[in-house]
């Protein structure tokens, strides 16, 4: 199946991932180290990015107007020099910390989670302990530390609940903790130094299915785990499994379906899965061409209005989440009144909306098999039997099959229609 997508991908540009509008970037949807330098100012040196979350702040949000929905405040980890770079609204930066093991200090710190109550985590790797930060009044503050007698920890992630997730890579565990910082639980499953971690539960902002699970990538960042939120191990997938003989998987992130996404720094590549831990696509690659990454890292995912940001090497890009989609084949092509019908094979990158009609040679429509539903990712099998819209088995001739596809995420939906056609012919008989 891997050579198959990636076949499909190779036969033209990919839009998994559209543009977002130029209100929300003036133009500018991938940062580098120059742009930084002179948004953050000359003494800022970007050294070994990392984590990335980000949050609708309730504090922050003017609820006379629906213009700031989409205004974001996201935290990323510059852990070369101990720093958590932010942005106050649209009005400013603002860098929070500096290398050290006091308050205020990180040695080389990985992972980062917020919520929108102001409360952010850090994992402060070779402190050997997870700090608890507060933004409020348009700045990062100190607020405790939740554990000091980690290992290594790698990466944090909250649920809606205020329940804190640690990778806690050198003990090979998840620690869970309440909201109180209370120990909860202790996770294994023989998990192979774990480095990141991704949350979402029933009751979290935005998840229409109302899913519910923790991903856990380890084993040096070649394999992604599945658990339920109470410690169980679902299933697991090995790099190999999806065509790489490496990789490095290095964060991950929920879109508001429950599918993953998770970033490869060895690749350059976002690998999605969906609610089962399926592979579906991998998009990426050449870091000089539009829409690829170098050396990919954090991952935030606003689930609202389907927003992607990410980390990388050199800086950062952010785009809106649509989809890809690829009309494989039919099956059969041809049919007669002994056996109508046929089965149109479909392939989806996400969750999509879809129409399937049936149109004669005169381009008159004759069935219209689907009304517009939402198609999960991966391989949609629909089935035609044959017949009109008045159950009658069509005429002989040749018919044209359209499928219309359009992402669920708001403003990709009505910027982005593919319309995947084909023929299939009623023969005599």
């Amino acid at each position: 199946m891997n050579l198959l997508l990636l076949a499909l991908v190779a036969a033209g540009p990919s839009t998994a991932l559209i543009s977002p509008p130029f209100q929300h970037t003036l133009g500018f949807n991938r940062v580098s180290r120059f742009y930084l330098s002179m948004y953050l100012g000359k003494d800022f040196q970007l050294d070994d990015p990392q984590g990335l979350c980000g949050a609708k702040m309730k504090a922050e949000e003017d609820t006379t107007t629906w213009r700031d929905d989409a205004l974001m405040t996201l935290f990323a980890v510059n852990s070369g020099t101990g720093q958590i770079v932010y942005n106050v609204r649209l009005s400013r930066p603002g860098i929070y910390g500096s290398t050290g093991s006091g308050q205020g200090r990180f040695r080389r710190p990985h992972g980062i989670a917020c919520n929108s109550d102001g409360d952010v985590y850090v994992a402060d790797t070779d402190n050997n302990r997870v700090a608890r930060l507060r933004y409020a009044d348009a700045a990062l503050t100190w607020v405790e530390v939740l554990d000091s007698t980690l290992s290594e920890p790698h990466d944090v992630a909250l649920d809606s609940r205020g329940r804190v997730y640690v990778a806690n890579t050198g003990a090979g565990s998840i620690e869970v903790y309440g909201p109180n910082g209370i120990r909860l639980a202790r996770w294994h499953s023989d998990l192979d130094r774990p480095t990141g971690i991704a949350v979402i539960d029933k009751d979290a902002e935005f998840n229409v299915y109302g899913h519910e699970a923790a991903i856990v990538i380890d084993r040096e960042g070649t394999r992604v785990n599945q658990f339920s939120l109470s410690g169980q191990l679902l299933r697991r997938i090995d790099c190999r499994r999806i065509g790489f003989d490496t990789a490095g998987f290095a964060y991950c992130a929920f879109d508001r379906h429950g599918n993953v996404y998770v970033t490869d720094k060895v690749n350059s590549q976002v690998h999605i899965f969906d609610t089962r831990l399926h592979y579906v696509i991998s998009f990426g690659g050449d870091a000089a061409q539009a829409g690829r990454f170098d050396s990919p890292r954090g991952i935030c995912i606003g689930r609202k209005f389907g927003q992607f940001f990410v980390s990388e090497a050199g800086g950062g890009q952010y785009y809106l989440l649509a989809l890809d989609a690829y009309l494989l084949g039919f099956y059969p092509d041809s049919f007669d009144s002994r056996q109508p019908g046929t089965t149109i094979a479909l392939y989806l990158t996400a969750v999509a909306e879809v129409i399937v009609e049936v149109f004669d040679s005169d381009g008159r429509i004759v069935r219209t098999l689907t009304p517009g539903h939402e198609q999960l990712p991966g391989e949609a099998l629909i089935v035609w039997d044959g017949r009109n819209n008045q159950g009658e088995i069509v005429p002989e001739g040749e018919y044209r099959i359209k499928a219309t596809v359009r992402p669920t995420y708001s403003r990709p939906r009505y910027s982005l229609k593919k319309e995947l056609t084909g023929q299939v012919r009623r023969i005599a008989g």
